[in-house]
């Protein structure tokens, strides 16, 4: 059907050199090769030794991810797309090694590597695949990052929605997608503002960051007296921090750097006003995905059954009014019980119950799935 399984095959943020190289040429090679979908990539890559193909999730995060993938699934991917393998070998040797020392080139360093390293931690969860429909949104915050680079001061981002529409989800993807823009780490917290119970401290929080960043902080001494160390490990460094699931400005004000360099993404489902008004933050909101992105969505999770049920696959994206959670979860019913038809599941036939669809919670009841941060 010439669709891509996964939406638009955007390239990885990554420092120009051989990084940029090896993406570019893979990217290239796929266009000339008249962008077969990743599902239509599977089937090429059907072998004896492996008669399933690739799987699409694989295929293509080689495309989008920040980091190259095994050699075994590009070589795969290379050969099918009628492209030269050895060529490619040299160009994913090359990144592999830039990759590894954070050298754009490739090349060895100028200067003798420090006796002692500071940890480069790397905290961001998985990400959520298949993920499409927030391209625009996702260009945005590429413009943000590179406004970010010009500034004299710590760039902050704010992504506000209400529950289940995919806030986390996004911050999630397109931290990975851009964490080849920060060498010096990444750190990431759930802050549980959307959890019952108590969120994590400011103590709690910022001793675990400064555990990563290498200090042992003991003893850990007030929030305030944390902060400012943490500030000042973080100084200097080019480093994305993702505080998810924020409840109040309060909750993040301490977990802010203090220099350039660094950009932090906050999600809420509440406004944080006074982030933005004290802080400078920008903020991003997000809505349901429209109908044709949440129908790829359900394509990309259930597969062909989708284009064999259309109206009632448009019915279900009404019922779960566009909300990524909700076709989530109602997805994952039609492939549990894979031989039932859509129809019956979720179609006018069925019995318009909360518990039959899978979309709509309880009320005052909020859906308590959680993808990495599934809102």
């Amino acid at each position: 059907m010439g669709r891509h399984l996964m939406g638009r095959l955007s390239r990885p943020l990554v420092p120009t050199g051989a990084l940029t190289d090896f993406y570019e040429q893979l990217h290239a090679l796929h266009l000339a090769a008249g962008q077969p979908s990743m599902r239509r990539l599977q089937r090429l890559t059907r072998t004896d030794r492996r008669p399933t193909g690739i799987n699409p999730t694989s295929i293509h995060a080689a495309f989008v991810r920040p980091y190259p993938a095994r050699w075994e699934v590009v070589a795969e991917i290379v050969r099918v797309l009628g492209g030269d393998v050895d060529r490619f070998a040299t160009l994913w040797r090359r990144a592999r090694h830039c990759q590894a020392r954070d050298d754009p080139d490739g090349s060895p360093p100028a200067r003798p590597e420090p006796a002692t390293r500071v940890p480069v931690p790397r905290e961001l969860p998985p990400d959520v695949l298949p993920f499409t429909g927030r391209d625009p949104l996702c260009d945005r915050l590429d413009g943000l990052l590179t406004e970010g680079t010009d500034r004299a001061a710590m760039m902050t981002v704010l992504l506000t929605g209400a529950s289940g529409v995919g806030k986390s989800a996004l911050a999630v993807h397109w931290a990975h997608r851009v964490a080849g823009r920060f060498p010096d780490g990444q750190l990431y917290v759930d802050l549980r503002g959307e959890d019952p119970g108590e969120p994590p401290s400011a103590t709690e929080v910022l001793v675990a960051f400064l555990h990563a960043l290498g200090d042992t902080v003991d003893p850990p001494g007030t929030p305030a007296a944390l902060a400012a160390r943490y500030r000042t490990r973080i100084s200097g460094r080019r480093m994305l921090v993702l505080l998810d699931n924020a409840a109040s400005a309060e909750q993040v004000r301490l977990l802010l750097p203090g220099s350039p360099g660094c950009l932090v993404l906050v999600t809420s489902r509440d406004s944080l006003a006074p982030l933005v008004v004290r802080h400078g933050a920008r903020r991003l909101e997000l809505g349901p995905l429209d109908t044709g992105a949440a129908i790829e969505l359900l394509r990309d999770l259930i597969g062909d059954r989708i284009d064999a049920e259309t109206e009632t696959a448009h019915a279900l994206v009404q019922r779960c009014g566009g909300q990524p959670l909700a076709l989530r979860v109602a997805a994952e019913r039609a492939m549990a019980l894979g031989s039932v038809p859509l129809s019956t599941l979720f179609g006018a036939t069925a019995a318009p119950t909360r518990r039959t669809t899978g979309c709509t919670p309880e009320p005052r009841r909020p859906v308590r799935v959680r993808l990495p941060g599934g809102g």
